[in-house]
């Protein structure tokens, strides 16, 4: 093939109005498709990356160097997209074998009117971070706290922080997210390492909301023993479709644990993923053909409950697919980047400003957070700079894995709270309440980012590139 060859080809120095030109193009293509046009993430990125490529052909870069940066950059998506496929088969078999069902059974049944708040938060960090999705633990979970805390009457808005900061806790850090997976593939670093360095600023926001909540939950005036009927319903109905006893908790005790071990995560999730296959083939007497079904196309039910049925109903290879698109999607925007040298330019220009660690991590925040709060998309926001700011931070002698956590602190906690955004909307409107009544109680969310700004300017917790290249 054509990128197969024993010398590089060269491409022409540009100048510096040459790559302005082609990030004005690339971003001012990418806001008009998503924004006002509202053409899907995957397609928007790759029309932008085809017009960023029309004008690196017209400036004379070869399509030699263009083709062979694009099938590297395709190769360095590869993993995550494995990872991807893994994860959709993981969550459809752990789904069938009543794992996450496992999860939320335990979680309601703990409801009580005082600790309303921390259990509604402690739960749905308990499904997205089994689960990995954040959508899904608020259109199912979520909802149905939502209808508990209004027969309890507690205040909509508290409920609804307290859903928001323990679903996108669970989403930010689980292994099984897609942002996690993407914010860790575009920063090149890996997923485990990604996940405890975004402790750092996570943990100590989650621990002082979690503080608020009981707080909050104390103010609360009379006891209600009594389970709602609703989320009885919910438990009553889980238990008669699952045998949902201690067995079912062991896929993602084993899983954890692999990671813990620091065994490499496809392994670790094809481990989970034959665990939780046994159980539902053993515990659940589901069919091996009912097993293969759940992989590839996602659990499918029909108790003939709604909101079960909406939470059951999930998962599978080819939910992933879209995700996987915007991957490949995703390297088709950078290798004009690549073969242009515009990421080499912008180096350059860091170099001579003599720009250190914390200015240049300073200014990924401040540009990923502005970035993000024009799309409103975090798919666009880490494939089109997470690449970008990637070798420059780097250059500063910072790890990589800052860059990672960054993009997550201003983009996965900062997405419920963008009313604009696709993430935002689809909060409020789930949770059937607005972005700025629950803004103040979703203390994960902008906690996250004032964390990460006090690493940023303190120095504390960056490490260093000469001991951790990542």
């Amino acid at each position: 093939m054509s990128y197969d060859r024993s010398e590089p080809v060269v491409s022409p120095a540009l100048s510096g109005v040459h790559h302005l030109v082609l990030l004005l193009v690339a971003i001012g293509s990418l806001l008009a498709a998503i924004m006002w046009l509202s053409i899907p993430t995957a397609v928007a990125l790759i029309v932008a990356g085809s017009l960023a490529i029309t004008l690196c052909l017209v400036w004379g870069v070869p399509w030699e160097r263009l083709e062979a940066d694009l099938l590297s950059g395709i190769q360095a998506m590869l993993i995550p997209i494995l990872i991807l496929i893994c994860v959709g088969m993981m969550v459809g078999v752990w789904m069938l074998s009543g794992t996450i069902p496992a999860m939320v059974t335990l979680g309601l049944e703990l409801l009580t009117p005082a600790l309303f708040l921390v259990v509604a938060c402690l739960s749905c960090s308990l499904m997205s971070v089994m689960a990995g999705t954040s959508w899904g633990t608020l259109s199912t979970i979520g909802v149905a706290l939502m209808g508990v805390a209004a027969g309890l009457d507690i205040p909509l808005a508290w409920a609804a922080g307290a859903i928001v900061t323990g679903t996108f806790f669970g989403d930010k850090l689980s292994p099984l997210s897609d942002t996690t997976v993407m914010a860790s593939a575009v920063c090149e670093v890996n997923i485990v390492t990604h996940i405890r360095h975004m402790l750092y600023s996570t943990l100590p926001a989650y621990l002082i909301a979690l503080g608020v909540y009981a707080w909050l939950g104390s103010s609360i005036s009379g006891t209600q023993d009594d389970t709602p009927a609703q989320t009885a319903l919910l438990v009553d109905t889980l238990h008669q479709v699952f045998s949902t006893n201690v067995i079912t908790f062991l896929p993602p005790v084993v899983v954890f644990i692999c990671i813990l071990l620091k065994k490499p995560v496809l392994p670790s999730f094809a481990v989970g993923i034959v665990c939780g296959a046994l159980i539902a083939l053993l515990l659940q007497g589901a069919s091996l053909s009912t097993i293969g079904q759940a992989m590839n196309g996602g659990y499918s039910s029909s108790t003939g409950v709604e909101m079960v049925d909406s939470m059951l109903s999930r998962g599978g290879l080819q939910s992933m697919m879209s995700t996987v698109a915007v991957l490949i999607a995703a390297a088709v925007l950078g290798a004009p980047f690549k073969s242009a040298g515009t990421l080499d330019a912008a180096i350059i220009l860091l170099n001579k400003r003599q720009a250190g660690r914390r200015q240049v991590l300073g200014s990924a925040m401040g540009l990923h957070s502005l970035a993000f709060l024009l799309t409103g998309s975090y798919y666009v926001t880490f494939a089109l700079l997470g690449p970008l700011l990637r070798p420059l931070v780097a250059n500063s002698g910072t790890p990589t894995k800052n860059l990672s956590r960054i993009l997550e602190d201003t983009g996965t906690t900062l997405s419920p709270l963008i009313p604009w955004g696709v993430t935002g909307a689809f909060t409020a409107a789930t949770l059937g309440v607005s972005t700025a009544d629950f803004l103040v109680y979703a203390i994960l969310c902008y906690g996250a980012i004032a964390f990460s700004l006090f690493y940023v300017v303190s120095g504390i917790g960056l490490g260093h590139k000469t001991r951790d290249s990542k």
